[in-house]
């Protein structure tokens, strides 16, 4: 039987000083340890790829969200994981001390032009390669 069970992640988006909010994986993570990533996870139950968001940005960040604001960016085939993979932002400017991290090392707000310097995860280099495209259009 096909494994039906996807990844659903993302990040914030501060348009205002285009900044995006992520987090540093701890060491104790078995995939991408002490990297930056996604807030992010696998899907349970029957839960739509936004739903399975909503649900890791409550369980991270202690964040709830109203679906209407579930930007979708992309979704593809994670081939080394074998699993899909649905990617999306969130508009916010919420200021980092009213959220509390529940996983991994630190999170923090990251300037759009500062981000790459960082340690991050392929898939996570690629996502936000690929959101400055589509909403910096040339």
């Amino acid at each position: 039987m096909e494994n039906k069970a996807f990844y659903a992640g993302g990040f914030l988006f501060n348009p205002d000083n285009r900044s995006v909010l992520i987090h540093l994986r701890d060491d104790k993570t078995p995939v991408h340890p002490n990297q930056w990533g996604l807030f992010g996870g696998m899907s349970e139950g029957s839960e739509s790829p936004a739903e399975c968001f909503m649900r890791e940005l409550r369980e991270e960040l202690g964040l709830s969200v109203k679906k209407n604001l579930v930007v979708p960016l992309r979704d593809y085939f994670n081939e080394a994981r074998g699993t899909r993979r649905y990617v999306f932002y969130i508009k916010s400017n919420i200021e980092k001390t009213k959220l509390h991290l529940t996983e991994g090392a630190d999170f923090d707000w990251i300037p759009l032009d500062k981000v790459f310097d960082l340690d991050l995860t392929d898939k996570t280099r690629n996502d936000i390669e690929f959101f400055l495209k589509s909403i910096y259009k040339e």
